[in-house]
């Protein structure tokens, strides 16, 4: 029975302190600033009916301010520069210039 506990209370210490470590990289989730309508639902509905094809301009940027909007609410990880340098990730890599210069043919 005391291994049992004792098992039990490792296992759950160790659950909780990574999940507590996990959390310190997200962003907490936030109110949406949108408040859909009636009309919205619809627009929104029609869209996942039609599996987002012939859809009018003004019902796509109507899904776009939603979908931000949305992203910009939901919990996220941090976008911090330092810490992305710490992992090991950098920017994207530029495209290098040509060093050799490229003899070009003339027609005659």
């Amino acid at each position: 029975m005391l291994k049992r506990l004792m098992i039990l209370s490792l296992m759950l210490g160790l659950f909780s302190t990574g999940l507590s470590a996990a959390e310190k990289d997200f962003e907490p989730a936030k109110k949406p600033g949108l408040t859909l309508k009636k009309s919205d639902l619809s627009v929104i509905e029609k869209a996942t009916n039609k599996n987002f094809k012939g859809l009018s301009t003004k019902e796509k940027t109507l899904l776009l301010k939603y979908l931000k909007d949305y992203a910009g609410a939901a919990k996220h990880q941090k976008n911090d520069a330092k810490s992305d340098m710490k992992k090991g990730t950098k920017d994207p890599v530029k495209p290098k210039k040509p060093t050799k210069m490229i003899k070009k043919v003339s027609k005659k």
